[in-house]
């Protein structure tokens, strides 16, 4: 018998543990999997596997294993309450999503038989006749011990398995046994969704030790804290590392076996968080913004273009289906980050959806929050003040105050300009960066600036950037004009900055990439005045910026902008 991992934690539990021990004795040639976390492959539900097992001439059996030592279903609920769905159903979704994704990704398994049953090795169970589940898919007790070697319990899976393909109309019976290289492509295509991984040890060490290069003595404590900590709240500006944080104490509590969800408020910042996350191939994370995760785990399709009446009423949709106890028990985390707190606590309807993924919710669950509650532009500014104050009450608190992205002279441009609170930064990591670190520079009209940022896109270029180094922020609206010129006059490809898959200088607006941040940012449309004019919005542009920063306002408002930068106008 081949297991996958070759071994099992003793802490497992034991009806787990006990079902491993008996496969392993066996003398089969069959391939056994062990944990599987297949939300990756289910929209981040919770859907899991105890054991996937390749029979050969049979085909795969999904498997549920429960430990309770009594079990049953009364006609409407199953007891004992640690039970919350129905261990057939969980076994069956789980069976769907792995043959769903099994069949996109790899042909030859379009046809083969895949089936599942739940074994209680702990507990009598007879099959009520209010239920439409067949004897033959489940072994309770008095079946698992009747099995007293391996193999004789192999005999009884495989009849179970056979008996189960011949009873469903809709699956065909294998013609010819499962090749090995059927096999060695099916376990390669598990390797991403298993659960124990000794094999990401190293890797997990080595990312350990390049972050420890990364973050300074501010930032390391927040590791422990969250250690010891069920609820930590971490403040700071923007360019103090807490995205950067929250990803580490992320993939640190999937890595302890928790289910882990990273959400945040920004689009940009949600797909950028579900890439990192997703590379690191661990079934039991997932992340991205709280919309797209929300009604990705609640199974809401958004209209092709979504108006203002949809994101309205998504919050009441969203929680209703989340008081569904089946659609909770796939939903909920066992721990969340949550960065741009700022943003999300600023909105009570989207904190209480949040607070529905968590056992206990946000008032006695575990998590991270991350937020920058003094210079951000915050909606709902007394709500975010009163829920913030909730969450300094039951929270452990930490302040960031260096930054660890910026180049001093463009951290103190920003704070210069954007009149924030001048003690945001204690110190800088990054000092110096020569005399073109940034540049302010005056336009007359649109062509002008299009000829002066087409110039500044051509000298990084030239200085060793590349296009996809570069990202255009309109300080306003997104101007389609702007980009077409400069199109016409640089004959560069330009791509939303979201597009990361394609190649290009990037663009966006301030508002829509805060959080973000890129080697060279070009900051266009500024035009200063002495009323209704946006200061925050160079905080938050001006923060992107991490080796070079361009600054393109009007001509008009050039004493304005002589004002701000001596300090003297407020």
């Amino acid at each position: 018998m081949r297991m996958i991992p070759g071994y099992i934690d003793e802490a497992a539990p034991p009806g787990e543990v006990a079902v491993f021990r008996k496969l392993e004795s066996a003398g089969s040639n069959w391939t056994v999997i062990h944990a599987l976390d297949l939300a990756p492959y289910n929209q981040h539900r919770r859907t899991e596997l105890d054991f996937v097992i390749l029979i050969p001439d049979i085909g795969i059996l999904c498997v549920e294993v429960k430990s309770q030592r009594e079990i049953g279903f009364d006609g409407e609920r199953w007891y004992p309450d640690s039970i919350s769905r129905s261990p057939f159903r969980q076994a069956q979704d789980a069976r769907y999503a792995l043959h769903r994704r099994l069949a996109e990704r790899l042909a030859s398994f379009a046809h083969v038989p895949v089936v599942h049953c739940c074994i209680f090795p702990k507990a009598d169970f007879a099959v009520p006749a209010n239920m439409s589940v067949q004897p033959f898919e489940v072994m309770d007790r008095g079946r698992f011990e009747a099995c007293a070697t391996g193999d004789q319990f192999c005999d009884a899976l495989k009849r179970m398995a056979r008996r189960i393909v011949d009873s469903d109309p809709v699956i065909r019976p294998l013609n010819a046994s499962l090749t090995a290289l059927q096999i060695e492509s099916l376990v390669s295509f598990c390797f991403p969704i298993r659960m124990r991984r000794p094999e990401k040890e190293t890797e997990s060490r080595y990312r350990e030790e390049e972050l420890e290069k990364l973050l300074r003595d501010q930032q390391r404590p927040v590791m422990q804290l969250t250690q010891y900590n069920q609820r930590v709240l971490v403040e700071g500006g923007a360019g103090t590392g807490k995205s950067l944080i929250g990803l580490e104490v992320a993939r640190r509590k999937a890595a302890e076996g928790r289910r882990v969800g990273y959400l945040c408020f920004n689009r940009l910042i949600g797909q950028w968080a579900a890439r990192e996350l997703e590379a690191d191939r661990h079934p039991h994370l997932a992340g991205g913004s709280a919309y797209s995760m929300l009604m990705s785990l609640t199974g809401i399709e958004p209209p092709v273009k979504p108006d203002a009446e949809f994101w309205s009423d998504l919050p009441l949709q969203i929680q209703d289906r989340l008081t569904d106890p089946a659609c909770a028990q796939d939903a909920r985390f066992d721990y969340l980050i949550i960065d741009e707190a700022q943003d999300i606590l600023g909105r009570p309807d989207l904190l209480d959806c949040i607070g529905l993924l968590l056992d206990k919710g946000i008032a006695e669950g575990n998590y991270l929050m991350l937020g920058d509650f003094r210079n951000q532009v915050l909606t709902n500014a007394s709500g975010v003040k009163s829920n913030l104050e909730a969450v300094v009450r039951r929270a452990a608190r930490w302040m960031l105050t260096e930054n660890c992205r910026n180049y001093q002279s463009i951290g103190e441009a920003a704070m210069t300009l954007s009149k924030a609170e001048p003690d945001t930064y204690s110190g800088y990591l990054r000092h110096g960066g020569g005399l073109e670190t940034w540049q302010l520079a005056l336009y007359e009209d649109e062509q002008d600036q299009v000829q002066r940022i087409s110039t500044c896109i051509s000298q990084a270029v030239a200085s060793g950037f590349r296009e996809d180094d570069i990202t255009i922020l309109a300080f306003g609206a997104q101007q389609q004009s702007l980009l077409s010129q400069l199109h016409e006059s640089s004959g560069r490809h330009f791509v939303p900055a979201g597009a990361a898959a394609k190649t290009g200088v990037r663009f966006s607006t301030v508002s829509a990439f805060k959080g973000m941040e890129s080697k060279v940012v070009i900051i266009a449309d500024v035009m200063p005045s002495e009323t209704g004019f946006d200061r925050s919005r160079f905080y938050t542009g001006i923060t992107r910026a991490r080796e070079r920063l361009y600054l393109f306002c009007h001509q008009s408002g050039k004493s304005q902008l002589a004002g701000w930068l001596s300090g003297k106008e407020q």
